[in-house]
C-alpha cells in the first residue's frame, strides 16, 4: 500500500499566500512616463523643453493599487538614456528631482555630453507620510519623481530618442510604508525630442516649393 506523505496545512497557506502576491503582482505593471505620455516634444533649435517624469502604476484584472496602499512612495529615480543619435542630437543638461515628493537626498546626475541622466530621490525621515498619490482613473496612479531639461539640437527636421527606465543594479524606487523595492517591475518607456524648424526657414521651403510649382505649370 503506497502511502502518501501528509503536507502540513501551514506549508500550504504559505505556498497560497505566495501564489496570490505573485498573481497580484503580475496584474500591476510600472513604468516611468512623461508629462504627455511618452510622447514627442517640439522644441526649436537649439531651444529648451523641461519634461517631467512621473511613476506610474497601471492595474489589470482584480488587483488593488499598492501606490495608494502603501501611502505612496518614499524614494525614486528615473533614469533617461539617448538611444538614437542623428548628426544633430538632443541632450540633456539637467535633471532634478521633486524637491516636494522627495524632500531628503537628492540623487540627480547628469553625463557629460547629455546622453544619459538621473533624477530622483528619497524623502526626509522625518516625514510622516509618504509622496502624493495622483489618480489618473481607477486603474492608473502616478507619483511626480523630477524634471529633465533637454536642449534640442541646431538641425531642424531631425529627432532623438530618449529611454526612461529604471537605473540598473539598485534598489530605490520604494514604497513609503513597507519598503516594498519596485525596481524589478518597471517597464522601459521611450519618447522623442524633435527638433522643428524655425518658422522663417518653413517659409523658404514652402516659397521654394511654390516656385518650383510654377515652373512645372508654365513648361506645360
Amino acid at each position: 500500500m503506497r502511502r502518501v506523505a501528509r503536507v502540513p496545512a501551514g506549508f500550504l497557506a504559505v505556498c497560497l499566500f505566495g501564489l496570490l502576491a505573485t498573481r497580484a503582482n503580475a496584474q500591476r505593471t510600472y513604468d516611468f512616463v512623461t508629462d504627455n505620455g511618452n510622447g514627442t516634444y517640439n522644441v526649436l533649435p537649439s531651444g529648451t523643453t523641461s519634461i517631467e517624469v512621473f511613476l506610474r502604476e497601471t492595474l489589470a484584472g482584480n488587483s488593488t493599487s499598492l501606490l495608494q496602499a502603501e501611502d505612496g512612495l518614499f524614494s525614486s529615480v528615473a533614469q533617461a538614456t539617448r538611444t538614437t543619435s542623428p548628426s544633430s542630437p538632443a541632450m540633456i543638461t539637467a535633471a532634478a528631482k521633486n524637491a516636494t515628493n522627495f524632500d531628503g537626498i537628492s540623487d540627480n546626475f547628469v553625463a557629460p555630453g547629455g546622453a544619459q541622466a538621473n533624477a530622483g530621490g528619497n524623502r526626509s525621515f522625518d516625514d510622516n507620510n509618504g509622496t502624493p498619490v495622483i489618480v489618473d482613473s481607477a486603474t492608473v496612479r502616478r507619483v511626480s519623481v523630477g524634471t529633465f531639461t533637454i536642449q534640442a539640437g541646431t538641425i531642424g527636421l531631425q529627432t532623438t530618442t530618449f529611454t526612461l527606465a529604471d537605473r540598473p543594479n539598485t534598489s530605490d524606487t520604494l514604497t513609503w510604508t513597507t519598503g516594498t523595492i519596485l525596481d524589478s517591475q518597471i517597464l522601459p518607456r521611450t519618447f522623442t525630442v524633435s527638433t522643428t524648424p524655425e518658422p522663417t526657414t518653413v517659409g523658404l521651403f514652402a516659397a521654394g516649393g511654390l516656385l518650383l510649382v510654377r515652373r512645372r505649370r508654365a513648361r506645360q
